[in-house]
């Protein structure tokens, strides 16, 4: 029963190539995710993001700094962070650096904004992403945006670590006052972009779908949708000339667990439709 819903969010690393292909056979263009986030396999995260690089050329690759291990060794993962994706750029391929839960997040964020600084003088090489669940979220895009020296890869996301950060009193109350703030985002970057600049909507929202597709006169936004999830909707924007990615997790079952346990947390009655189907 576990397979039909581990394989319609997450491939083993030997399906890759086939997910891959199936994806790109759909005009989205892939977002590899190296899932394990295990921070004690900190040098094997390392050796296996370096290993992923080195295999796909012209790719979007996600980075998730607790993986090399931020919590406990800023520096190393500072250190691994760039180098991996200095050899991505060699390999004309993009980094997503993820956003994740509140103990962390503000180390992912600095290292975030040397790699924009470094990587971004010419052309969108880096991402950054915002959680605009946080209630600092949108003021740290407005000082961002305000203050750079470099072309900025924005990703906005609503969050998805609610079960660790509600803790902190970071969160808003409510999801009206998430949705708020996540259109506020992408009204701030439309106002406020550069030619070069751009905008990744990461979201299964349609209504902020919507919203950013009026406002953006330029071309600069571009959305991103999980695999196995909203996939009409990819569909649709795809049709109509889009750029659309979807985030591709792989790993083995207890690599990816985490991941597929927040999945489960945000869509259980649609997992459950998978279920008893």
């Amino acid at each position: 029963m576990m397979i039909p819903f581990v394989n319609r969010f997450t491939c083993l690393p030997k399906q890759l190539p086939r997910f891959i292909n199936k994806l790109k056979s759909s005009n989205y263009r892939p977002i590899l995710d190296y899932a394990n986030e295990n921070k004690n396999d900190f040098q094997r995260n390392f050796i296996e993001m370096d290993r992923l690089i080195s295999n796909h050329e012209n790719t979007t690759i996600a980075l998730k700094l607790s993986s090399l291990n931020v919590e406990n060794d800023y520096d190393y993962a500072l250190f691994c962070a760039n180098r991996l994706i200095d050899k991505a750029i060699k390999q004309n391929s993009k980094v997503l650096i993820d956003a994740e839960d509140y103990i962390i997040q503000d180390k992912i964020s600095d290292i975030s904004n040397i790699m924009l600084s470094r990587y971004n003088k010419s052309d969108i090489n880096v991402y950054k992403t915002y959680q605009m669940y946080r209630k600092d979220a949108l003021d740290e895009l407005k000082h961002d945006m305000q203050k750079r020296t470099y072309l900025l890869g924005c990703k906005l996301v609503r969050g998805a670590y609610y079960n660790q950060d509600y803790k902190y009193d970071i969160l808003y109350d409510t999801i009206d006052e998430t949705h708020s703030s996540y259109n506020d985002g992408i009204r701030h970057f439309i106002d406020n972009c550069k030619t070069h600049d751009t905008l990744l909507c990461a979201t299964h929202n349609e209504e902020s779908i919507y919203l950013s597709d009026s406002l953006d006169k330029n071309g600069n936004v571009e959305y991103a949708q999980l695999m196995g999830m909203r996939d009409k909707l990819s569909k649709k924007l795809s049709d109509e000339n889009k750029v659309v990615y979807k985030y591709l997790p792989y790993g083995h079952l207890n690599e990816t667990l985490p991941y597929l346990v927040r999945r489960l947390y945000e869509n259980y009655p649609m997992i459950l439709n998978i279920f008893n189907g």
